[in-house]
């Protein structure tokens, strides 16, 4: 029997609704009746987060509002919406539907970052972000921030991940281990060490042209904790080496992948 054809439209949308979103895609081309409820408004706004419409108001984003659901969350998959004055951005996990957040570098703490022989901020066109951090001349190198936990999806692991670039000048980051840690609420959850250059163990090329490392993971617990403040820094002043030619873009948090 095709349950398709036999169930009203809202029953089987409300099952789609329970699955995930890859799901729901699968299930649009098994037959037009399943179609028309795998890629319905029913279905997909499920698959939207609640306060979607408060962080749109947020937004510079126009016209998102004209979107059906299912067009909207592959927009967000693909086009993050920029926040807190163009220094977080927020995004889907397209498999998933997970809430995906980054804080450019306007967001972070870096160190001499208000000295221009120093850092500097530049328009980057691959960046989602206006400006990116340039970094010049130090020897001390640390960037660092704090998130709020609760803007994510709950009971969900997350990976932190440093998203960077070199430009054509690269001084003191060759072979050098740069340091990472990660507090959550004033608690240690890990420290380790990561290299940057050459771009090998670790280092991955994203879709937007950047580079990514991991350094560090986190799962996040039920909104009725509140959440937590998350704190991360990626530092070497250890043995006051020059360093120039690395761009910052940001942190992200990101679900993790299955392994």
């Amino acid at each position: 029997m095709d349950m398709a054809r036999v169930l009203p439209k809202d029953c089987m949308c409300k099952i789609l609704s329970l699955t995930t979103p890859k799901d729901a895609c699968r299930s649009s081309a098994v037959c037009l009746a399943l179609k028309n409820s795998a890629d319905s408004d029913e279905t997909w706004e499920a698959f939207l987060p609640a306060e979607l419409e408060h962080l749109v108001a947020q937004s510079s984003s126009t016209n998102l509002n004209s979107l059906a659901k299912k067009q909207l969350y592959l927009h967000l998959c693909d086009h993050p919406l920029l926040l807190a004055g163009n220094t977080m951005s927020f995004s889907l996990d397209k498999e998933s539907g997970k809430k995906c957040y980054m804080i450019g570098a306007r967001g972070l703490w870096i160190l001499w970052s208000h000295v221009p022989k120093y850092w500097s901020y530049a328009s980057i066109q691959e960046s989602r972000f206006p400006e990116v951090a340039v970094l010049h001349q130090v020897w001390w190198f640390e960037v660092k921030g704090n998130f709020n936990t609760k803007l994510l999806s709950q009971r969900t692991t997350y990976d932190v991940l440093f998203v960077f670039q070199f430009g054509s000048e690269i001084l003191g980051f060759a072979d050098t281990s740069i340091n990472f840690s990660l507090n959550e609420s004033g608690i240690h959850k890990s420290e380790g060490q990561v290299a940057l250059y050459p771009p090998i163990i670790g280092v991955k090329q994203r879709k937007d042209g950047w580079l990514e490392i991991k350094v560090g993971e986190f799962y996040t617990e039920d909104e009725e904790d509140g959440g937590s403040i998350l704190e991360f820094k990626l530092w070497d002043f250890d043995d006051y080496n020059e360093k120039s030619g690395i761009l910052v873009e940001g942190f992200e948090f990101r679900p993790k992948s299955p392994e």
